[in-house]
C-alpha cells in the first residue's frame, strides 16, 4: 500500500466511535471527559487493506465453516511473515489458529499443566500469564525480573524456584509493563537453561512487532532448532494491526506430537472451538498488505514514546526508562504514591485530571508491580498532550503534599 495520508493525525482517531465501542477500561467505560490511557489497543482506525479485505469478502456472500487448524492461507501468511520479519523457519502446518493470543495460552496450559504441576512465571508480567496457568489447575511460580536483571541473574532465580513438580517456563518478550526487549545472548542462556531441565517454553510474542531502534525482536524458537521442538510461541493481531474485537491469534509450534495435543485439547475439531473466517481474512490482508502501514505506526509510537518520557521526567521524583518495545509505559511513582496504594493515586487522577490510568496492582501485573503506573501511549499526539498537561498540575499538587 502507499501512505497517502497520515493515518495516525489526531483527526484520524473516531473519538465517536471510540466512546460507543471501545470497551475494556477504555472509552467506553469512563465517565464524560475522560482520557484513557489504559488498556493496550490503538485509538486508530484499522489499516485500509484490511477494511477492504473484510468488506470484499462478506460482499461475496458465503461463510462457510474453515478447517479446524485455520484456513491454509491464514497459516500460511503467518509462517510467510515469521521467515520474513524474525528469520524463523515454521511452516503452515506449524501454525495454529487462535480465537486470540490469550485463548492461546489458556489452550496451552491446559494441554500440558495440570493439579500439581507448576510453570515459573517472571514477575511483574502481564496477568494473563499467570491468570491460564492457575485456570488449568497449576502454580504459577515468580521469578522476579527488572529491567536490568541478566540472563545470570533470571536463571539464578529460576534455579531458586524450580522444584520436580515444574513443568513450564512462560517468558514475555517484548515485555509487558517493563517494556524490554530480550537480546539473543539473554533469551539463548535462559532457554538452554529451560531445556537442559526438561521444560517446555511458552513464549508470549504478541508485542513482537512494536520495536523500537537498535533494538530488534528475537524469536525464542529461532534460536537453534533444539529450543524450536521445545518452545511454542502465542503471537496476535491486537496490538500491531489493531484487531483486539476480531479476537484473532496463533500458536506455533514445531514438535508434531505436541501441536497434536494442542489441537486435541482445543477441541477444535468438532467446531467447539475455532476462530471465525472473517477474523482470518483480515490477518491475511494485515500480514500481506498492511506492512508499510504498521511500519508508519511504529515510527509514529517511537515519537510517542519519546514524548511520554519526556514528560514523565518533569514529574517530581517520578523514575522512567523509555521502552525498548511495546506502547506501554511503567514509571515509578513511590514519590507521588506514599501509601502504597497505586489504586487510589489512579482514582485521584482520574477524578481531578479527568486522566484514566492503570494502577501497578499485583492482580495485574504481579509481584514486583507496586509503586508503578501502567500508560499507554498508543494515541494521537493530541490526545497525549491534553492527557499529560491535565495531569501535571495534579501530579504537582500530590507531590507538595
Amino acid at each position: 500500500m502507499t501512505m497517502k495520508e497520515n493515518y495516525f493525525s489526531d483527526e484520524s482517531v473516531p473519538l465517536e466511535l471510540l466512546r460507543k465501542r471501545a470497551f475494556n477500561m477504555r472509552w467506553a467505560q469512563q465517565p464524560e471527559g475522560v482520557i484513557p490511557l489504559t488498556a493496550a489497543d490503538p485509538d486508530f482506525t484499522v489499516c485500509p487493506p484490511i477494511q477492504e479485505a473484510l468488506v470484499r469478502y462478506v460482499r461475496e456472500g458465503v461463510m462457510s465453516y474453515v478447517p479446524p487448524e485455520g484456513l491454509l492461507d491464514f497459516r500460511e501468511a503467518v509462517a510467510e511473515w515469521m521467515h520474513d520479519t524474525r528469520g524463523f523457519q515454521c511452516e503452515a502446518e506449524n501454525v495454529f489458529a487462535t480465537d486470540s493470543a490469550a485463548s492461546g495460552m489458556a489452550v496451552v496450559a491446559r494441554a500440558f499443566l495440570g493439579a500439581e504441576d507448576e510453570a515459573l512465571v517472571p514477575a511483574p508480567v502481564d496477568f494473563l500469564l499467570r491468570h491460564t496457568v492457575e485456570a488449568a489447575g497449576a502454580k504459577a511460580v515468580p521469578v522476579l525480573v527488572t529491567r536490568g536483571t541478566t540472563a545470570e541473574q533470571f536463571v539464578a532465580g529460576m534455579e531458586a524456584a524450580i522444584t520436580p513438580r515444574t513443568k513450564m517456563l512462560w517468558l514475555c518478550n517484548p515485555h509487558n509493563p517493563l517494556g524490554v526487549v530480550y537480546s539473543r545472548e539473554w533469551l539463548k542462556a535462559v532457554a538452554e537453561w529451560a531445556v537442559r531441565k526438561g521444560l517446555k517454553i511458552v513464549s508470549d510474542e504478541i508485542w513482537s512487532d512494536i520495536v523500537y531502534e537498535p533494538h530488534k525482536h528475537v524469536a525464542t524458537a529461532s534460536l537453534s532448532a533444539e529450543i524450536a521442538r521445545n518452545t511454542v510461541t502465542v503471537y496476535g493481531f491486537s496490538k500491531n494491526f489493531a484487531l483486539a474485537g476480531l479476537r484473532v491469534g496463533c500458536l506455533i509450534c514445531t514438535d508434531p506430537e505436541w501441536k497434536k495435543e494442542i489441537v486435541k485439547v482445543s477441541d477444535a475439531e468438532s467446531t467447539v472451538y475455532g476462530v471465525s473466517v472473517l477474523s482470518q481474512v483480515a490477518v491475511i490482508a494485515a500480514l500481506r498488505d498492511s506492512r508499510e502501514w504498521l511500519a508508519e505506526f511504529v515510527r509514529h509510537l517511537q515519537s510517542q514514546r519519546d514524548y511520554t518520557v519526556d514528560r514523565l521526567r518533569g514529574w517530581p521524583g517520578v523514575k522512567v526508562d523509555p521502552p525498548q518495545g511495546t506502547y506501554v509505559i511503567f514509571p515509578n511513582v513511590t514519590h507521588l504514591d506514599k501509601d502504597g496504594d497505586s489504586e487510589r493515586l489512579c482514582a485521584r487522577l482520574r477524578d481531578e485530571a479527568k486522566v484514566a490510568l492503570v494502577p501497578g496492582l499485583p492482580r495485574w501485573f504481579g509481584q514486583g508491580s507496586s509503586g508503578h503506573l501502567r500508560i499507554c501511549f498508543a494515541t494521537s499526539r493530541g490526545i497525549l498532550k491534553e492527557a499529560f498537561d491535565r495531569l501535571e498540575p495534579v501530579v504537582r499538587r500530590i507531590a507538595a503534599g
